[in-house]
């Protein structure tokens, strides 16, 4: 049995009318279906609202494979009842939890509180701080800069050209006008290991660039991705080690960088966290089940990466 623990309907190429087929194609026997609800997106151009009622349609068609999670951006004044309603449907959690707050933000404590007297899995996304450029149009050097700053080289050549204007003033006056301050998602270490703590019932399940990122000790914080060889335990490792309530998922470019970097760390930690990790895609192909394979030989070891840990998160 194959359970991928992060999927999206109508990101990356996987439309409602063919998402059966995906799975089908995937050797995939059940999904977890994520929403992302961003009241006042921070970044409107990059926000990809991943709406709750393809999610609940598409469930109720296929009720067998679907395992539906739903995340309301906890500003809304009746996500409480939003939230409660899918769970009466029989939605099996909160998911993917992607806000511009930090853990210990007032908005995000009733959230939290209702997760934890009702014992359920909330799957979120951690990406830190950064500035992001926002072009006025998507031609000519806006285009250009766009892809450099954005999207191209993993932050190195964002690094460079930020590094130009703050030392010598290169396109100060340009780049001021039109460079975001992104506020990150949920980007707090201490903070999380707070909630972490005050929220025992929580089945935590980490995801995204910012939690992968801190499975070893950074040494470039500019990167979106840090790679190269493991520098010792990051702070997510050792939240892992210390909070029995906390999983993650390996989903994504951010899963996949950090499992590919190092061939050492990456067998030492399925090893470690075998009990702990979730199988996932976020819509994308990265051989991560291979990888999984080839590191774990154990049968029952490799069993609960690919669907054990799931179904004890769910029941589903």
């Amino acid at each position: 049995m194959i359970i991928d623990a992060h999927l999206h309907i109508g990101l990356n190429n996987h439309p409602e009318d063919h998402f059966l087929d995906l799975l089908d194609r995937r050797g995939v026997d059940k999904a977890w279906v994520l929403t992302w609800d961003e009241l006042d997106p921070v970044l409107p151009d990059y926000y990809i609202p991943l709406d709750i009622e393809t999610v609940s349609r598409t469930f109720r068609k296929h009720p067998d494979r679907i395992v539906p999670f739903y995340a309301p951006d906890p500003a809304r004044k009746n996500w409480k009842d939003l939230l409660t309603k899918r769970l009466d449907e029989g939605f099996a959690g909160c998911g993917e939890l992607k806000v511009p707050y930090n853990w210990d933000a007032a908005v995000m404590q009733p959230l939290l509180e209702y997760l934890n007297q009702h014992s359920l899995p909330l799957i979120f996304h951690m990406e830190q701080s950064k500035h992001v450029f926002t072009p006025g149009k998507d031609r000519g050097i806006d285009w250009l800069l766009k892809r450099l700053v954005n999207e191209r080289f993993n932050g190195r050549t964002a690094h460079i050209i930020q590094h130009a204007k703050k030392r010598f003033g290169i396109g100060k006056r340009y780049l001021d006008k039109r460079l975001k301050e992104f506020p990150g998602y949920l980007q707090g270490f201490n903070e999380l290991k707070d909630a972490l703590e005050k929220y025992p019932n929580i089945r935590f399940v980490a995801h995204g660039p910012h939690f992968w990122n801190h499975i070893s000790i950074p040494e470039k914080h500019y990167l979106f991705l840090q790679d190269g060889r493991f520098n010792g335990k990051g702070e997510a490792w050792k939240l892992l080690e210390d909070f029995p309530n906390l999983y993650c998922d390996i989903s994504g470019h951010s899963g996949a960088t950090a499992l590919k970097r190092d061939e050492k760390m990456t067998g030492a930690f399925l090893e470690q966290f075998g009990n702990k990790i979730l199988f996932g895609t976020d819509n994308t192909n990265f051989g991560m089940r291979e990888l999984v394979e080839k590191h774990l030989t154990e049968k029952e070891k490799r069993d609960a990466v690919l669907y054990k840990n799931a179904l004890s998160l769910t029941g589903k």
